[in-house]
């Protein structure tokens, strides 16, 4: 090539590399993004079964501010501009998905990362295990709504040993909600259990089955070392303005 002239094979070159480099940005996937608070709360579920898959995630928190407000730190200035169809926390975006509503982001990941159902029967076993899972955590929810000693609080402390026993008798027979295999379903229940667990844990003495199941979740290899990690929130559960859950 002559000095100073810009040839064919200069503007080739710079195409190639130019096309290279385009391609590389393609190729490089965005982490998936978990947003939601500064707390335990719904995400978790979601967070735990990222880690276990040891998927790398951005683990978005906006910080709850104080009475009487409570206000998302960041949330509202974002809230519209992320591309969610029903703007809400938690929300779950990757690739091909911007998602809220909890119980969706788990099946979603079900399907994404195996752990969904295989056959029709499963899939009939899953829909029934995952609202059953999902009761326990919104039974609880009403109940911290309410003072303690208040009815909301009597009626939810009755009815969890009625639905320990229910799932003690499920899991006396299997290592995890659906049988030998991890689901997303495992994910929910496990929340669902632990939360009543921190909240009465006399309640489950009785329940051998139950503790056994609790302790296999918390062994998973993944899960035991994030569960000891300054990254893992134990508590709060709950928002400020829950009776319980939020203030030790």
């Amino acid at each position: 090539s002559h000095k100073g002239k810009t040839t064919f094979s200069d503007v080739a070159g710079s195409l190639t590399s130019l096309l290279v480099e385009i391609t590389a940005i393609r190729c490089r996937k965005m982490a998936p993004v978990v947003g939601y608070t500064n707390i335990r709360g719904l995400a978790q579920s979601i967070r735990n079964l990222l880690v276990y898959k040891g998927v790398q995630f951005e683990d978005k928190q906006y910080k709850v501010g104080p009475a009487p407000g409570f206000e998302k730190e960041g949330w509202a200035q974002e809230k519209f501009s992320l591309g969610l169809q029903f703007p809400n926390l938690p929300y779950y975006s990757d690739d091909e998905v911007n998602l809220t509503q909890s119980i969706a982001i788990l099946r979603h990941l079900g399907r994404k990362y195996d752990m969904a159902s295989k056959t029709a029967q499963e899939a009939t076993q899953l829909d029934l295990l995952e609202q059953q899972a999902n009761d326990l955590v919104w039974g609880l929810v009403v109940a911290a709504m309410s003072p303690a000693g208040s009815d909301g609080r009597r009626a939810h402390d009755a009815n969890l040993t009625y639905v320990l026993s229910r799932w003690e008798e499920h899991l006396k027979t299997r290592k995890w909600a659906l049988g030998d295999r991890l689901t997303y379903v495992d994910f929910l229940l496990y929340e669902g259990l632990d939360w009543n667990r921190v909240y009465k844990p006399e309640a489950f003495g009785d329940h051998p089955a139950v503790e056994r199941y609790m302790k296999s979740f918390e062994a998973l290899p993944k899960i035991a070392e994030y569960h000891a990690s300054p990254k893992y929130i134990k508590w709060p559960i709950l928002s400020p303005h829950f009776h319980w859950g939020y203030k030790k």
